[in-house]
């Protein structure tokens, strides 16, 4: 591409040109089917929004309902995403949130798949902050739902990330917005009251953060550099007190634990000293940053594109799962063969409004394990000392409990996560929405297991998920998947096996069969089936002979 879709000066002619080359790049992105309900114009964005997905990987198929206030949802067909286009200005009663509401859980009845709400309104207050956070909760409630506000997705653009904007800057800021992201002149020629200006900026947003966000999975890990990218300076050069740590560099520092406290885990790949670099998190109580919130480091002077490698192992995460951030143009080239994610750190505020930009960094939710995950998996190096015992002393040394868990609504969103993950031990691919997993929940001719665990060291959440199908006196496992964290602790076998168990109890049937893919990245699971008893019914259909396990050490619980 020759423009840089991050930056913050695009012109649509420049999109225009860069649109017209992905059509002739983008034969590898994955196609999106996207339904578009509107009362406003969405073909403004429609046609500079390319860039942006491709560089997500994505190729979207748009398909536009006419105007329509009242969101019939007419002609209604499926799709990967549901996209609801709304100005708030064409309509003139108080209970227009109430109705939205109404119209958004009338989708959701319709459609599996994510639904996106843009909702224009840009400072007009004419919704309450109570009632708009109620909203909000409501469509959350309604299941794999996002909304947004134009006036709050602009306004973070517009200032460039300028957090540290006192707050009587606002009601001008306000003003900005109106004068320059409304074009109500040539609403009658564009059919929208967004200014060309905002049109770029939304199709940025929309293009490279949210619907990735609604898609694909996010990402798992952030590998840092330190020199000039954590901080202003060289270590080794200026020393410890040397080092230039201003405002922005704090702003970048916490915007960095912002996204560790919604479960990404932090790794530092720097060419330093170990001892200087722990003497100076050591020395700087003013960083917000501190050596424990990372996970892993790899400090020394080996190439980074080996301590990527080795940080990403001791992850035990996949290399498409991480994102590196270095000031050094050289060290990003050198690290590209490897497949992942990069970001050159240039001004600190630079590097925020890029990392929120960037795509699968979005999270709609958390939940409980991405609290846990970066304690869990440090743990994983005590627990390798004990790898060498048989798995009774292994399991009551560590004090081992799982908790199987049978349709209970609560795990649907983390069941959701691990099924849509590039996962290393998962079976069938079967990447299903959230309305999916409820859906299977719900039926009476299927059943979810999920299995948490905890030990003495660490508790891990929900680290398996199985999905089981009715078909004639057997239970199908259409998809079943250990957490790549989980992997290594003795359980695989238990977890497959007593999930069947309960399966076969639940659904009253008597023969298990698993239907499988052969993918690029299941290596580990594939090689789990080479050691159960099997007879082939289909090409990716087999037969599985049950097995009764030894459980002794163990803690275990069912809830449903």
């Amino acid at each position: 591409m020759n423009c840089d879709v991050f930056a913050e000066n695009l012109t649509r002619m420049q999109l225009l040109e860069c649109a017209r080359k992905c059509a002739l790049r983008g034969e590898e992105d994955r196609i999106l089917r996207a339904n578009v309900y509107r009362n406003h114009a969405f073909e403004p964005i429609l046609s500079i929004i390319d860039p942006f997905l491709h560089y997500a990987g994505l190729s979207a198929r748009f398909s536009l309902s006419s105007y329509d206030d009242t969101l019939s949802f007419e002609g209604f067909k499926e799709g990967d995403l549901e996209l609801v286009w709304v100005d708030l200005d064409n309509y003139h009663t108080e209970g227009v949130l109430p109705y939205l509401l109404e119209r958004i859980g009338s989708l959701r009845r319709l459609s599996k798949a994510p639904i996106l709400v843009i909702l224009l309104e840009i400072c007009k207050h004419k919704i309450t902050s109570r009632d708009w956070e109620g909203f909000k909760e409501q469509c959350t409630i309604l299941g794999d739902v996002q909304v947004f506000c134009v006036g709050e997705l602009l306004r973070e653009q517009m200032r460039g990330i300028k957090g540290l904007q006192r707050e009587a800057q606002k009601i001008q800021e306000c003003q900005t917005l109106e004068s320059t992201l409304l074009d109500d002149v040539k609403i009658q020629i564009t059919g929208t009251r967004l200014s060309n200006l905002a049109c770029v900026s939304l199709a940025q947003i929309l293009g490279l953060s949210l619907i990735p966000s609604c898609v694909l999975p996010s990402l798992k890990a952030l590998i840092l550099d330190l020199d000039n990218t954590l901080y202003g300076g060289i270590l080794g050069e200026d020393g410890v007190f040397g080092l230039t740590y201003n405002e922005e560099y704090a702003f970048l520092q916490n915007e960095i634990l912002r996204f560790k406290a919604q479960g990404f885990l932090l790794a530092l790949c720097s060419k330093n000293e170990l001892s200087d670099v722990r003497e100076m998190f050591e020395a700087r109580r003013d960083f917000a940053l501190k050596w424990e919130d990372f996970t892993c480091a790899h400090i020394g002077w080996n190439p980074k594109k080996e301590g990527i490698v080795e940080i990403a192992k001791n992850l035990n995460i996949g290399l498409e799962s991480v994102l590196f951030i270095d000031d050094n143009p050289a060290e990003i080239e050198n690290v590209r063969t490897l497949g992942i994610k990069t970001l050159l750190a240039t001004a600190p505020l630079e590097v925020v409004r890029r990392l929120r930009l960037f795509p699968q960094m979005l999270k709609s939710a958390t939940n409980r394990e991405d609290a846990l995950r970066s304690k869990d998996i440090q743990a994983n190096s005590i627990r390798a000392e004990f790898a060498e015992l048989s798995e009774r002393e292994y399991f009551e040394k560590l004090e081992i409990a799982l908790e199987f868990c049978v349709n209970v609504s609560a795990t649907v969103p983390r069941a959701t996560e691990l099924l849509n993950k590039t996962n290393q031990f998962l079976s069938n691919y079967t990447r299903p929405t959230q309305n999916e997993v409820m859906g299977w929940m719900e039926s009476a001719n299927a059943c979810l297991i999920t299995v948490a665990m905890r030990d003495k060291l660490s508790e891990s959440g929900i680290i398996c998920v199985f999905v089981g199908l009715r078909e004639g006196e057997n239970v199908l496992v259409k998809d079943f998947c250990i957490s790549c964290r989980a992997l290594g602790r003795k359980l695989e076998r238990i977890l497959f096996f007593e999930s069947c168990a309960l399966a076969l109890e639940f659904l009253g049937t008597k023969g298990i069969l698993l239907e499988f893919q052969r993918g690029v990245r299941n290596a580990p699971f594939l090689e789990f089936l080479e050691t159960l008893k099997t007879q082939r019914i289909k090409e990716n259909v087999l037969q599985i002979t049950q097995e009764c396990l030894d459980l002794s050490g163990l803690s275990l619980k069912i809830r449903n």
